[in-house]
């Protein structure tokens, strides 16, 4: 999923967003949310819809046929009504409309009201983000079925893989539009990407049923480990404290309008201090951890449960111009120096490079990987690795 919304998100770039904004009336902040939301609303549709050979045969013959390249500003003109749009682009639209009706079907307005609910946007706003959405989320996975030679059973079992990352960005309510085809939870596979359930091997005629209880008795031990293991961003960041010891959320208002809900104790608050103080100037040792981070085990593939705490800290950034950050990847001293340092420096660029696609100018953000160097805790037990796997930041100017 990071793929697509990252495929999604390189075309609405900071600029494109804004100008689609302010063309909507609406908050630069709100309209990224709803299109972040739109977007895991289309993918958990679609996922809905993977066991329906009907509809998914619809779905997949549309997306394959889709185009490669789409030109966004002349899209956006279109979906907003601005006229002036190619044969092209009003031909995309009109299948984007049709993909809208095949996964909402009598729920689109329903799935509206909560999407503008949540993000503070107006109905026909995210009407319009969902008609801008729709066909750059068919190039996108047009592009993927294409270069991956997928069939339509393996998209479909791509789907319904996909959704299982996406829940966190639906709004409170929506998800049980999407509960019949789309469970909440799979088993892992080792590399902890979610296992859809159609790779799980279907029972052939003659084939003694009840050998199928072994692996399912194998996987309680498993199932078991991922339930009760500490939740961790595998091999490197931790969500450290969990939310229990960072307070209660509280509303904030920055200097430029932008309010936000951000833990008591949490790193918002402490970097907001840090820079509203000024009696505080930037130093070599001044670091601010992360707390809400999530990365997929033995890589720099952030969840999407991380975004809300990005979307905090670009948000203050953009409030103080003046704020430049260096953000740091520190692991523990398990396994190979090299492959820490790689992957800490890894963790690291992608968290800048979030900040940036959330507004932040590049400018004024450095990534930096330390590996295993720097412990703040001893690496010899368990809740020290834990301490020491983390990424921070440290403002370097104010």
């Amino acid at each position: 999923m990071a793929t697509v919304l990252s495929s999604l998100f390189n075309l609405l770039d900071s600029s494109t967003v804004n100008n689609l904004a302010s063309r909507l009336g609406e908050p630069g902040h709100a309209v990224t949310r709803g299109l972040e939301s739109t977007t895991a609303s289309l993918i958990s549709g679609l996922a809905a819809r993977s066991s329906d050979p009907t509809s998914m045969g619809q779905i997949f013959g549309m997306m394959s046929q889709a185009p490669a390249d789409v030109n966004v500003p002349n899209l956006i003109s279109g979906a907003l009504g601005a006229g002036g749009m190619s044969a092209g682009t009003s031909s995309l639209l009109d299948s984007g409309k049709k993909l809208l009706s095949l996964v909402f079907g009598g729920n689109q307005s329903s799935i509206v009201d909560g999407i503008a609910r949540s993000a503070g946007l107006r109905g026909g706003s995210i009407m319009s983000l969902m008609s801008i959405a729709a066909p750059l989320l068919m190039s996108a996975l047009g592009r993927m079925i294409r270069t991956d030679r997928m069939t339509q059973g393996q998209f479909g079992s791509w789907l319904t893989r996909e959704a299982s990352g996406v829940q966190a960005l639906l709004p409170a309510g929506l998800h049980r539009f999407f509960e019949e085809t789309t469970p909440a939870a799979v088993p892992y596979d080792a590399g902890t990407r979610p296992m859809s359930i159609s790779a799980i091997p279907e029972r052939r005629p003659g084939f003694p049923g009840w050998l199928w209880l072994i692996p399912a008795l194998l996987l309680i031990p498993l199932l078991f480990w991922l339930f009760h293991r500490p939740q961790v961003g595998q091999v490197g960041q931790v969500v450290r404290g969990g939310a229990a010891n960072l307070g209660n959320f509280v509303g904030r208002t920055l200097p430029d309008g932008v309010r936000l809900n951000i833990p008591q104790f949490g790193v918002e608050s402490r970097l907001w201090g840090f820079i509203q103080d000024p009696r505080r100037a930037p130093d070599q040792t001044t670091w601010f951890d992360f707390d809400r981070l999530v990365f997929d085990e033995g890589s720099a593939t952030m969840r999407p449960e991380s975004q809300d705490q990005l979307r905090n800290i670009a948000a203050i950034m953009k409030a103080y111009p003046n704020v430049h950050m260096k953000v740091g990847g520190f692991t523990d001293n398990t396994g190979d120096p090299q492959y820490n340092m790689r992957l800490s420096r890894d963790r690291a660029a992608a968290v800048v490079a979030s900040l940036v696609a959330l507004g932040v100018p590049p400018d004024r953000l450095e990534a930096q990987g330390f590996g295993e160097q720097f412990p703040v805790a001893d690496n010899s037990t368990e809740e020290g690795r834990m301490k020491n796997r983390r990424v921070s930041m440290q403002v370097t100017q104010k």
